[in-house]
């Protein structure tokens, strides 16, 4: 083979792993956006394939496991390696990304190149240590990451006094059961249940916003210029002023209740912006709807 085509193969391999690995951070199966990044990362991988096997037609290796395993393939090195870069951010994700792309991998590898080098018995020993090892890595990852509370994400909001969550709690209790109740879940797979709301213009809304995972999770809700303004503020580490009436944050296994009414008609967006959480794909919309 010849150093232009090596080389071009070989980018269009890692080019395909890092389309895969970017849709497995950032909501892998979870949207059409994840879906067509996966599908092109899948196609690239592919092609540089391709590429080094007709430049290379020695026959130790056939279309069918190269159509096949590598798509296989593809997709357990998106995974491993997407679930180690985001780790951190998406550990319970990961715990089970990061050891399920090993295995793929390592059987893709074998049945498409190892198969006249190793017999099986070599293969299923170091399958299943490494693959221990990789598993209990994961395991003791998620449990340091999810064990540990995040102190650096400094809002105001998320440090009300006792006087303000009192004068809250009353404000909620005394609205009456006329007042509609919209339910936002949040966990670690950094993703909101649902993602996709829908309120009316100048209707009051008790938001109770659920947090069921291990790390605190947030609920900021504005416009889309608003939320890439804060995104902005986060990165540079100056998000201390963002007000409470726009976010909600709620600690680990907690709920919180928010009396809101939106005046204006019109698309609105929500986000976590706990450190890496946005870009995992913790973020939906809110439509608030003209009234009749």
């Amino acid at each position: 083979m010849n150093l232009p085509t090596a080389h071009f193969a070989t980018l269009c391999k890692y080019a395909g792993i890092s389309f895969i690995a970017g849709a497995v951070n950032h909501g892998f199966f979870s949207g059409e956006r994840s879906l067509l990044t996966a599908g092109i990362g899948v196609l690239a991988y592919l092609l540089g394939g391709i590429l080094e096997m007709r430049a290379s037609p020695d026959g130790s290796q056939r279309w069918v496991d190269l159509l096949g395993l590598g798509i296989v393939s593809s997709i357990g090195l998106g995974f491993f390696t997407g679930g180690l870069q985001h780790f951190p951010d998406s550990p319970a994700r990961s715990a089970w990304v990061v050891p399920l792309g090993f295995v793929m991998s390592l059987l893709a590898y074998w049945l498409m190149q190892g198969r006249d080098r190793a017999p099986l018995r070599t293969v299923l020993g170091y399958g299943l240590g490494a693959g221990a090892a990789v598993l209990a890595g994961s395991l003791i990852a998620l449990q340091m990451l999810t064990g540990v509370d995040d102190h650096d994400h400094d809002h105001d909001h998320a440090h009300a006094s006792s006087t303000q969550a009192a004068t809250a709690a009353s404000a909620v209790s005394a609205v009456s059961a006329a007042v509609r109740e919209l339910r936002i879940e949040m966990d670690d797979d950094m993703r909101f249940s649902p993602s996709a709301l829908t309120v009316v213009a100048g209707e009051p809304v008790k938001l109770v916003v659920v947090n069921r995972g291990k790390l605190p999770h947030e609920l900021v809700i504005g416009t889309a210029a608003e939320l890439a303004e804060h995104q902005r503020e986060m990165q540079s580490g100056s998000a201390a002023h963002h007000h409470s009436d726009s976010a909600i944050s709620v600690e680990a296994r907690q709920s919180r209740e928010v009396l809101r009414t939106f005046d204006k008609s019109g698309e609105l967006g929500i986000a976590c912006f706990q450190p890496g959480h946005y870009e995992a794909g913790m973020k939906g919309t809110l439509t608030v709807s003209p009234r009749s």
